[in-house]
């Protein structure tokens, strides 16, 4: 039988975990199932919320870390998971009771190694609609597909814990972890998408990351700049759609954010990339340092 390990990481979210965990209990399915809960430094009710939620349910870790940022606690807790399937879940958001059981279909009809649905938002009602016959997506290029789609996110994915070993995990150069997860369990595996909403998350949450557009784009961009310098034996198509999508957004950031003109580097830099300019993955990377000017962007 599948065994699921629920991963998930906790900072300073104590108002939001007993629906978290509700939700958990109430998974469908017929599949093992543990609960791997990582406290990443919390100065919060936190820890003490999850001890009490949990108290009386079967399989549960509970993990106590000073803050090391959530990719870190991320990979912390996939080492001890002792399912064979990794189901990441967000200490904010709420899980649709049906989640699960969806994702392991459409894992198994695809054959994919790496599913996800959609995630939506919630401002004071939660409520799911029941999946019928959602239609179903196999990408045929799954690392081409993420470099030029940006997916992200964590809770309406699942994948098996082979893949995630087998990419080396969360990039823990990064602060948040969905970016480049994405990117590297895409390099080595398959991926598909159900698209039903499978997870809500609270609209207003001024605690979350995504709230912070320029550590979104710096984390997004160099998750993807720190990829090409690891993996210089990417194809020519995955290097060139990878450095467009940089340099593209590093350009536009330029001039939205800090008004750079048509004669500044970045847009002389965009123009050499249009035409078929090539650069290395730690100029890449440095050229990410953009997003942290005159912002307040987390870095592990």
């Amino acid at each position: 039988m599948t065994k699921v390990s629920y991963v998930i990481t906790v900072y300073n979210k104590a108002p939001f975990l007993p629906g978290v965990i509700d939700a958990l209990k109430c998974q469908q399915g017929d599949f093992e199932r543990e609960f791997i809960f990582i406290n990443d430094g919390s100065s919060d009710e936190s820890m003490q919320v999850v001890k009490r939620e949990t108290a009386g349910l079967e399989n549960v870790v509970l993990i106590d870390q000073k803050n090391q940022g959530v990719a870190i606690a991320t990979n912390n807790g996939v080492k001890v998971a002792r399912g064979d399937v990794i189901k990441l879940v967000d200490s904010d958001d709420i899980l649709a009771p049906f989640c699960t059981e969806l994702l392991l279909k459409t894992m198994k009809e695809t054959e994919s190694d790496f599913v996800f649905g959609i995630s939506g938002e919630y401002e004071t009602e939660i409520s799911f609609e029941k999946p019928d016959q959602p239609e179903v997506i196999r990408f045929e290029d799954p690392l081409y597909s993420v470099i030029d789609r940006g997916f992200a996110r964590v809770s309406h994915c699942l994948f098996k814990k082979s893949l995630f070993k087998k990419a080396g995990g969360c990039d823990e150069r990064v602060f948040s972890q969905d970016h480049s997860l994405f990117i590297r369990l895409c390099t080595h595996g398959t991926l598909a998408q159900v698209r039903h909403t499978v997870c809500l998350s609270p609209k207003d949450e001024p605690g979350r990351i995504m709230n912070n557009n320029a550590q979104v784009i710096h984390d997004a961009t160099i998750a993807l700049a720190y990829h090409l310098q690891d993996h210089d034996d990417l194809s020519a198509k995955h290097k060139k759609a990878a450095q467009k999508k940089i340099i593209s957004r590093v350009w536009k950031w330029a001039k939205k954010e800090h008004k750079f003109g048509f004669f500044s580097s970045e847009f002389l830099l965009y123009l050499a990339s249009s035409c078929g300019v090539s650069l290395q993955g730690d100029q890449l990377v440095y050229l990410c340092s953009i997003f942290r000017k005159n912002a307040t962007v987390r870095l592990p």
